[in-house]
Parts: C-alpha cells; sequence; structure tokens
C-alpha cells in the first residue's frame, strides 16, 4: 500500500487535520522557508500529530541532526539539501531514527547521485521539484509538478522506498498513485490555503482521492 506524508506542518491544529496521513513532515531550522519553526515549535507539533513524525533539516551538521533526534524522537530526520553521502551514512550509524534523504529530478548541482544516498545508508529517498522564480533555489514545497516518468524509471533502479513529492494536490494525487506507484506521495503546498497554513477542505478532498485510489490499486493486485 502506498502511504502518505503531509509535510511543512506548522501548528498543532494542522498536524491534528494530518491525522489521515501516515506521517507528519515537520521543518526545523530552515532558513528559507516559511513553514520552518524553532525546536520548541516543532516538538508541540510533534505532540499534537498523532502519527509519525519526520523532521527535515537544510544542511545540517552532524551535531545539530543529534540534537534534533534526541529533543524530538522522530520517527526519521529528512535531510532536504546538499547534505553529502558521508552525512548520511554518520548520522544512520549515530542515531536510532531512519535517515530519509530527499533527491531533485533534474539534478541539483552540490548533490549526490541518488544511489550514492542509497549506498550510504539512507532508508528512503523522496523526490521532489525545485524553483528558482523567487530568486534562490527552493528545495521542495514548490507546487511544481516533477517528471513522474523519471521518478518510475529510478524507482527501477533503487530499490529503497521512494516517495513522490513535487506539485501534488487533490486534483491530481489519485493520478500520482495510479500511475508511479511510488512507496510513498509527499506533499505540502497542495493543501495549503497559504504557504504554512493549511486548508481542512483541501485536506479532506486529498484523503479521500488518496484513499480512493489506493484502495482501487490494492484491489487489483488480489490474487
Amino acid at each position: 500500500m502506498t502511504v502518505l506524508k503531509l509535510c511543512g506542518t506548522t501548528s498543532a491544529e494542522d498536524a491534528r487535520l494530518g491525522r489521515g496521513a501516515d506521517f507528519c513532515g515537520i521543518l526545523v531550522g530552515v532558513e528559507w522557508s516559511e513553514r520552518s519553526l524553532s525546536l520548541e515549535e516543532a516538538a508541540a507539533v510533534a505532540r499534537a500529530s498523532g502519527v509519525r513524525n519526520v523532521i527535515l533539516l537544510c544542511n545540517p551538521s552532524a551535531a545539530f541532526a543529534a540534537e534534533v533526534a534526541r529533543a524530538l524522537r522522530p520517527y526519521a530526520l529528512q535531510l532536504l539539501s546538499h547534505e553529502t553521502p558521508e552525512l548520511v551514512a554518520e548520522l544512520k550509524q549515530s542515531l536510532p531514527c531512519e535517515i530519509w534523504k530527499t533527491v531533485h529530478l533534474p539534478a541539483v548541482d552540490g548533490q549526490a547521485t541518488p544511489k550514492a544516498y542509497v549506498d550510504a545508508g539512507a532508508d528512503a529517498l523522496l523526490v521532489d521539484s525545485v524553483d528558482a522564480s523567487e530568486g534562490f533555489l527552493r528545495l521542495g514545497g514548490t507546487g511544481k509538478v516533477g517528471d513522474w516518468a523519471a521518478v518510475t524509471a529510478l524507482m527501477e533502479e533503487i530499490d529503497i522506498p521512494i516517495f513522490l513529492a513535487g506539485g501534488i494536490n487533490p486534483e491530481n494525487v489519485a493520478d500520482a498513485v495510479r500511475s508511479v506507484r511510488p512507496h510513498g506521495i509527499d506533499l505540502c503546498s497542495g493543501v495549503e490555503i497559504e504557504r504554512g497554513r493549511r486548508d481542512s477542505e483541501k485536506v479532506q478532498r486529498l484523503l479521500r482521492r488518496f484513499r480512493e485510489a489506493t484502495a482501487e490499486l490494492s484491489g487489483l493486485s488480489k490474487p
């Protein structure tokens, strides 16, 4: 079954809206993102989520990543920028949570290849889109649909879970599930009324269509 991660969660109220998902994504210390929280704010959101929490970090030091893991006890830390395979390997060996890595298609300068992160021990990859229209490189939360065919091809080469991200919303989530069949769907802006604030109606519509699509695929896979 495909799983669902709602990311960029900024409040306890929005965390509770996302309880129909499998994972709650929370950004910590990501300076360029309006959705980023302090450790204290993230702790309050994590307590309210009721699902497995994934904490997103941007180019953290190993020490900061360890501090976040100790404070928030997440299911996974997700590295979303130019982190090296060496950092992935270090965190995988030293921390008790899973280590996920965001990659981008087309590739972002300075990122290693998806295979390099897999070889370093990443537990999952999240394939996202990028946007430079605001004068800087926004890695995720762009609302821009990525190259689904490229993600499908990557899934044939990589043997760890892959999440599809980038521009997924209530209108296209069923198509994403049916056509790509990733391990997981990851989205943020597709259920927001504005950056950092969720729209309850969009969340409910997305959850309904996601469940319908996954139930359909589950039925097709039965003997």
